[in-house]
């Protein structure tokens, strides 16, 4: 506009000299030619400012470019929910939930609506509407047993020794509980987002410090395809835990399976899968080992409901478990369990956790059974039919907030199995597993803490054992989640 102004004085100057040199009757010719080539210097002016003005629309957020205007190198903004769904989706007491595995932050959801609505640590593709998350962690786990040195990284209360050791006493490091995870999230429409989760631990074969898959799944308008948790438990209702391996009842495993959520209204949800089958069983006939074989997939059913102070949750399941037996003979037999969870907030940012469990040949799911191969057994030596064998799981936990920066959880888990005649003495019957822990986030990603864990076991016969565990981590994390207030 400044140079638009420089060029008046020009025109008058143009016409003085054209009447001084220009004969009379050239003048209007002249007059008529410098005219039209300020009207097109005029309307050059006059375009690089609509350029510059639409430049200005654009990083206001005001207005979009004409297509072919300019190319805009910012990117599109974060798809949010309408306030409804994620209302639905997520209570403020569920969001505000914090765990040291942050197993919350990998759990699917119903629209798949983010536990924090800025989606923080995200960005976007080049050129495309997707937004990706590249997060983990990265974190040493200092540990000493003092009476035993079997334990391993992970305190599993079913592979404690009976009778119990006096020692020796062992030190281990670990830095298996360190993760990666991808997690891209692609608007379809104003009000669906499409999710795919990739993560990945370092708990590998055989003790191995080597890369597992622990998710990977995509889930479009409610539908769930891949592998992550069991549509039958509740990541959200965890003890907030330093060990990897957590409360010894914990329903909890990741496996592959097809999903379907949907709203109920007022904050109810509800969903559907159907799950990836393992009959897991491990008893020998004569000191020859039974064969497993899985005759249908897993069902499980979940209803929830989700509020401002919390949420509760029933889960069942539904399992056909067969193990082909020495002579021949084909057994099968139906497994069937329920859970009920649920996470209440209690004084300011305090919470309480729990979870009770009751089936019959569900051990797959359960923490510390899952590794035993306890879904089923003969019923006794003269009658080998199969029978799914009952369990028992419970745990409670609760956290304490000392200050923004500092929190403490108590928690205290029981597993029990029915056995039966046929499984010889030394079969696992119950466990539990109590523990105590300080952590601190430090400062930005970094946190600290220390654990103290403790863990009884008893037999079939009756004869225990025990251990405790003292544990120290740090750990720093890609992104910050739960900014400390």
């Amino acid at each position: 506009m400044r140079n638009s102004w420089k060029t008046i004085p020009l025109l008058f100057f143009v016409l003085a000299c054209g009447a001084k040199q220009t004969p009379a009757q050239d003048t209007g010719n002249a007059q008529q030619d410098a005219i039209r080539k300020l009207e097109t210097r005029m309307d050059e002016l006059r375009s690089q400012m609509a350029e510059i003005q639409s430049e200005l629309d654009v990083i206001r957020g005001t207005k979009l470019p004409a297509t072919g205007s300019i190319k805009s190198t910012l990117p599109p903004p974060l798809v949010q929910l309408p306030p409804e769904q994620q209302q639905r989706a997520i209570g403020k007491a569920t969001s505000d939930h914090q765990t040291f595995a942050q197993e919350e932050e990998d759990a699917p959801r119903l629209y798949n609506a983010p536990l924090e609505t800025d989606y923080p640590g995200f960005f976007h593709l080049p050129n495309t509407r997707t937004i990706l998350r590249i997060d983990g962690s990265a974190r040493s786990d200092f540990i000493y047993d003092p009476r035993t040195s079997v334990l391993g990284d992970s305190f599993v209360a079913s592979s404690i020794p009976v009778p119990s050791p006096s020692g020796p006493s062992n030190f281990i490091a670990s830095i298996r509980g360190s993760r990666f995870s991808s997690d891209f999230r692609i608007p379809v429409s104003d009000q669906k987002i499409a999710r795919t989760f990739i993560q990945l631990d370092f708990f590998g074969a055989n003790g191995a410090t080597a890369p597992r898959l622990r998710h990977f799944y995509a889930q479009i308008d409610n539908l769930l395809v891949g592998q992550t948790f069991t549509n039958f438990m509740d990541p959200d209702a965890f003890a907030d835990s330093l060990d990897t391996q957590g409360a010894n009842s914990a329903v909890s495993v990741r496996i592959p399976q097809g999903r379907y959520t949907f709203p109920l209204g007022k904050g109810a949800i509800a969903a559907v899968s159907i799950e990836v089958p393992s009959s897991n069983i491990n008893f020998s006939v004569n000191g020859t080992p039974a064969v497993p074989f899985t005759p249908a997939p897993d069902g499980t059913v979940r209803l929830r409901r989700e509020w401002e102070r919390g949420h509760v949750q029933l889960a069942s399941v539904f399992r056909n478990i067969g193990a082909q037996l020495p002579n021949g003979v084909r057994e099968s037999v139906f497994g069937w369990g329920l859970n009920a969870t649920g996470e209440l907030r209690a004084y300011g940012r305090d919470s309480f956790v729990a979870q009770v469990a009751y089936g019959e040949g569900i051990s797959r799911y359960v923490g510390d059974a899952a590794p035993l191969g306890l879904d089923a057994a003969p019923k006794s030596q003269t009658n080998l039919s199969l029978e799914a064998l009952p369990l028992f799981g419970t745990y409670a936990s609760y956290q304490h907030y000392w200050l923004p920066v500092l929190r403490s959880s108590a928690t205290f888990s029981l597993v029990q199995l029915q056995n039966t005649a046929f499984q010889p003495a030394n079969t696992y019957h119950k466990g539990t597993y109590s523990s105590g822990n300080l952590i601190w986030s430090v400062v930005g990603s970094l946190d600290l803490g220390a654990e103290f864990i403790y863990g009884w076991v008893q037999q079939k016969s009756g004869a225990t054992g025990n251990a405790p565990r003292f544990q120290i981590t740090g750990r720093y994390t890609f992104v910050k989640l739960h900014p400390t207030e």
